[in-house]
């Protein structure tokens, strides 16, 4: 695995998988190609968020490093620079729920306000996985997977938090800059003493990869990133 913020994004994707477990489930594998254009080294992505439709503010992810397959992104935010409404909603997370998503893991805060973030997941030619939970693998989406497709966890509570693939056209339908594309819709459960989130969810492309997330919270506010790999344009 964070139109985007992408420390937000990090976070947020933190804030879904921390505290859980993996479950014994065969799905929590990823084979496919390792060597795609995608993940190449020194490859730098655009990622741009919008909270409730307002401006989107924008940050580059690059990629530092792809070790078969297990792809290290880096990138920095000054929250300075963020509208007030990101900036508070970043701080929110960061320093009022930081604990429970295990945010010190993946982001670190500077003096002057920055957020540097370093985080692994895996990505192939069939798909995605993180491992935002204790370290453990969980498969986001296999781009070949049919429509109700579940890949499930158990977290720390005993609850098993699914992510099941709710759309999957097979048309050009999903608009991404200035064409359309195919897309695999996933939603994804949180888990129930989860601190800001209701629900998750989030599209991929087997060309561009992870292409659009979004994170409805609980106090009504929704987060929308898009993500663009300009480099395969």
């Amino acid at each position: 695995m964070i139109n985007r913020i992408i420390s937000i994004a990090v976070l947020l994707i933190a804030v879904a998988l921390v505290s859980c477990k993996k479950d014994n489930n065969d799905s929590n594998t990823l084979g496919g190609d390792t060597n795609i254009d995608l993940t190449k080294v020194d490859s730098v992505s655009g990622v741009y968020a919008q909270l409730d439709g307002g401006s989107s503010v924008s940050v580059d992810i690059k990629v530092k490093s792809n070790n078969n397959g297990e792809v290290t992104y880096t990138g920095t935010l000054d929250l300075l620079s963020l509208p007030a409404d990101l900036q508070s909603k970043a701080l929110e997370i960061y320093n009022d729920h930081g604990d429970y998503y295990e945010a010190s893991k993946y982001v670190t805060l500077t003096p002057d306000m920055k957020l540097n973030f370093e985080f692994t997941v895996r990505i192939t030619s069939e798909g995605y996985m993180d491992y935002f939970t204790n370290d453990e693998p969980w498969v986001m989406v296999k781009y070949n997977d049919p429509e109700g497709t579940k890949y499930t966890v158990t977290n720390k509570n005993g609850e098993t938090l699914t992510r099941t693939v709710t759309e999957k056209t097979g048309q050009d339908d999903w608009p991404y800059g200035f064409f359309y594309i195919k897309t695999s819709k996933v939603e994804q459960e949180v888990a129930s003493d989860d601190p800001l989130l209701a629900s998750i969810s989030y599209r991929a492309n087997h060309k561009f990869g992870l292409v659009y997330l979004e994170y409805n919270f609980l106090d009504g506010t929704t987060l929308e990133i898009d993500l663009f790999p300009w480099f395969l344009f």
